[in-house]
């Protein structure tokens, strides 16, 4: 491609990603971000989209994600794209797996209401995997690479989990459950072990809005 396309291809998935992060979550849950994904993605060479649904993630006991999922109305979901550019020389594809919590409540360890708001925007990890997989696509990059988000929405009903429940990721490891509003360990948990079995790849980065773990480590600025 040329700098120019490249340049071009960069923007219009930057904006893809900033606009799906920046809507509400009633416009935006885990169905509405598989669709999206699939419209971006349409016509563009070298590219396959694939959504599992909550039936699929059960029978792959991705107790996970499913955990997290289970106190919304709106089920989770595993967004893959796949894209391998001509002339990839790479045989197994770079994985990049996103926390994609479209709202964020806390669940049953529920967030104080200040700038709650702003949880619409906790699958910022995945609309980031999957725009990179979009610039590169539309770039026509010669690269093998995969973007996975792990997609879902944490509230807290009656069928929510709860602190001190046990669940059983895909890999058949337990977890306790200390608070709920740890959740993106949980999405990603099953996201990664699902994409190394899946694709086989030679790298695995995640990508998350972790607030209070980067502001343990990074300080509040």
């Amino acid at each position: 491609a040329t700098y120019r396309g490249r340049g071009a291809a960069m923007v219009e998935a930057m904006m893809w990603t900033r606009n799906i992060s920046n809507e509400p979550a009633n416009y935006v849950y885990p169905q509405v971000f598989a669709e999206r994904t699939r419209t971006a993605f349409q016509g563009i060479p070298g590219v396959t989209v694939q959504v599992l649904d909550v039936a699929e993630m059960e029978r792959l006991g991705m107790g996970a994600i499913l955990g997290v999922g289970r106190g919304s109305a709106r089920p989770p979901a595993m967004v893959a794209v796949h894209y391998q550019g001509a002339g990839a020389t790479n045989e197994a594809p770079i994985a990049l797996v996103g926390k994609g919590i479209t709202f964020d409540s806390g669940g049953i360890s529920i967030k104080p209401s200040t700038n709650m708001g702003n949880m619409k925007m906790d699958m910022s990890g995945a609309a980031g995997v999957v725009g990179t997989v979009l610039a590169l696509a539309k770039a026509g990059a010669p690269v093998n690479v995969v973007a996975v988000a792990a997609v879902a929405e944490n509230m807290p009903d009656g069928n929510a989990t709860r602190p001190g429940d046990v669940l059983t990721a895909m890999t058949g490891k337990t977890i306790e459950i200390g608070s709920t509003d740890a959740e993106g360990r949980l999405v990603l948990a099953d996201a990664i072990a699902w994409a190394d079995l899946t694709f086989n790849p030679a790298a695995i980065i995640d990508v998350a809005t972790l607030t209070g773990a980067v502001g343990g480590a990074l300080g509040p600025d």
